[in-house]
Formats: structure tokens, sequence, C-alpha cells
């Protein structure tokens, strides 16, 4: 893990902001209760490359698709754990991720979007799914630093299902936004702090598939680019020095952004407040553009899942690493280089695969149709033109 996670909180008064971890209280029967403040992890790192002000020049996040764990996936997790030794009832997801871990070793920061909620047994999959707390110490153990949990899926447990899965978060040290246990966690400012670089994340999802949320702070939802705007400004405020949003929007199984989609990335862009965009959902990969200046993705595809619907798009997904760089103190920090590395998820048992180069995992034949099919709907608005690279490991 990228042990120098800090997360900043609420200011207590105008100019000053205090540490605390952003999901950081224990679950309570009254959803408005205040949360408690957890000391921040410590760290044995080593510290970052910082200009002669002691300030970072460069910062580079990792983000990636959907962490959709279907009911075949917690077989073969639990498989897994039963050839190490495991009761029947362990899981283990740490062969299913582990292609992502180098890559993940490769970026200061690294964000999942995580699609369901922590359960209890029995779990269950789609419509309504819930998955087991061990995804997340797996998710840990490669290297990741949080997740988004603003999703259509986000409330499908309730609000038992809300809380434990920030629980859950909370107790790895992990970072997460886009969902709530009190109108006080909601109120917090959703800042990263890595490397001394205090990182603001927006999220929002469409949609609850139909399912209630239990106040209107609970999950961040609609896709309006105004109050979108609102909230990237006001993490601006908070101390926040780079804004992304991470938004959960699209057609499932499409090649292509919605008008609506491509209007809401678009205006996101000419704000001047987010420096980064990115979305998930559609379980499939969507274009990336460069648009006024700014970087979009519109869709990163799956990260891992296991769909019983028969295509291949849901099989292939994106990683993509963001490098930001200021030259100096007063500077802002902008995105200098944006790599990206296609992978597809093999039949059985399902790994994460990557199809830039040939490995042992996949075909060589599906590794090369994956890559060309990838590469034509990631360029289709003229990355490749506009500085978009390939993320290969040295």
């Amino acid at each position: 893990m990228h042990s120098r996670l800090v997360v900043a909180g609420r200011a207590l008064a105008i100019g000053v902001l205090c540490s605390a971890l952003l999901a950081g209280c224990s679950a309570s029967d009254d959803p408005s209760a205040t949360p408690s403040t957890p000391a921040p992890e410590s760290s044995s790192a080593p510290e970052a490359p910082s200009s002669a002000a002691g300030e970072p020049k460069e910062f580079s996040l990792m983000v990636t698709g959907d962490v959709l764990l279907h009911p075949a996936l917690l077989e073969q997790a639990q498989s897994a754990a039963q050839a190490e030794g495991g009761n029947g009832e362990d899981y283990d997801f740490s062969p299913l991720l582990e292609g992502l871990k180098p890559y993940v070793h490769d970026s200061d920061a690294a964000l999942c979007n995580l699609e369901t909620p922590i359960g209890t047994p029995p779990y269950s999959g789609y419509p309504r799914f819930t998955v087991p707390e061990q995804i997340l110490s797996d998710l840990k153990s490669i290297g990741y630093d949080g997740c988004t949990t603003a999703t259509n899926h986000t409330v499908d447990a309730g609000t038992g299902g809300v809380k434990r899965t920030l629980d859950a978060l909370e107790n790895q040290g992990l970072f997460a936004t886009g969902s709530y246990r009190s109108k006080d966690e909601a109120q917090q400012p959703p800042i990263l702090e890595i490397d001394g670089v205090n990182f603001g994340v927006i999220s929002s999802t469409f949609s609850l598939n139909g399912l209630p949320e239990a106040t209107d702070w609970q999950v961040d939802t609609g896709v309006d680019a105004k109050r979108l705007i609102q909230r990237g400004k006001a993490a601006k405020v908070d101390g926040a020095e780079i804004v992304v949003a991470a938004i959960h929007d699209g057609t499932e199984y499409s090649t292509k952004p919605t008008f609506q989609q491509r209007q809401l990335g678009r205006e996101l862009a000419e704000s001047g407040v987010f420096d980064f965009i990115y979305m998930h959902h559609t379980h499939s990969v969507l274009p990336i553009e460069k648009h006024d200046g700014t970087w979009i993705v519109y869709g990163l595809g799956n990260s891992v899942a296991k769909h019983a619907t028969k295509t291949i798009l849901n099989r292939e997904g994106i990683s993509v690493k963001a490098t930001f760089a200021r030259h100096n103190e007063a500077d802002d920090w902008k995105v200098s280089k944006l790599q990206w590395v296609p992978h597809q998820l093999s039949e059985s048992p399902v790994v994460w695969c990557q199809v830039f180069e040939v490995s042992s995992c996949l075909p060589q034949g599906d590794a090369k149709a994956s890559l060309a099919r990838t590469k034509d709907t990631v360029n289709a608005y003229g990355a490749f033109k506009d500085g978009l690279s390939e993320w290969k490991l040295d």
C-alpha cells in the first residue's frame, strides 16, 4: 500500500484544516451521529522527490474500473482460499488481482471503484449484490489507497450495507468517498493526502437502480454539471490542490459515451475546476478525449467482473495513470502525461491480463484482437495524437 495516506477533514475555522480519515467513524444506529477521528496510519515509506522548497514536483494517480464481484468470482475465490488451507468460508481474491499489482506500485496513488456493498453470508448477486470484506484487504495488499463508493448498487443492502462497507474500508485504512454514514461525514471534504499533495475526489452516480437512499446525504447522486462544479470548487477551498471527478454514468456495453455523458465531461473540463475526469459503470471501454486542455476518460470498463451476459466488451477494460506536475510552488498542478494499459479478463480461472504484450494468461490471438479493438475505441476522439501514451512497465 502507498502508506503515506492521510485524509483531510472539515476545516474547524476559516483557513484551518485538520487531518483525519474521511471514513473515520464507527457505525452507529443513528445515521446523523458525528464520526470519531482515528489517527492516520504511520508511514515508513521513502519520501517522494521534492522541490527545493520541500514540495513534490510530480504526483501520479492510477484509476481503475468497476470491482464487480459476481457469484462466479466468489466461488473462484473460495476455491483459491481452500487450495491454501482455508476452511471453506474463506476467500482469496489475490490471484484474480495479481496482474494489477505492478501497475499499482508504479503510481503514487491508486483508486478503485467499489461497485457493490460489503455484506454478510450468504452473499448475493444481481440485481442486489453483497460481497465479502476480503476483497478490500486483497485490494489493499496489492497497493490500492482507496475506492469511490457512489454507484448504482451502493444501497443494494440498504443503510446497513452502506455502513458495513465504510466500516470495512476504514478498518483497512482505505480512503473512501461517494457514500456516508452520517451527515457530518458527508460534509467533510473528500481529500486524500499522499506525498504532501492534497488530492480531491468528487464522485457521483447517475442512479441507485430505483432504490431509495435513507437521506439526501447518504450517497453522492446526480450527474448535474453545475452541482459537481460547485463541489469541486468547495474541495479547492478546503485545501485540495488537485481535483478530479469520478463519475458513475453511461450506457452498459456501449463503445461510445451518450450525448449527455460527453456533454457532462466537456462541461466539467471547460469549468477549469477539474484537473482530470474519469467515468465508469458501462462495463465496457469508452473513448478518451482531451478537451479544453483537460483529459476525460469516458469509460474504464470493468476492472474485475464475471457477467452472465456473454459479450467480449464486459471482459475488457483499461487502467489509466495520470501524472500531475508543477514547475514551482506558485504553479497549479497539471496533467503532464496520461498513460493507459488495456486488459482482458481470462475465462477460467478469471484473472486480470494486460494485452500490450504477450503473456501466459491469455491466448495470443485473443490478446491481439482485444488490443486492436480497445485501441480503436480509446482513440475514437484522437487521444493518441493529443498525447495519450502506452503504459508499459520497465
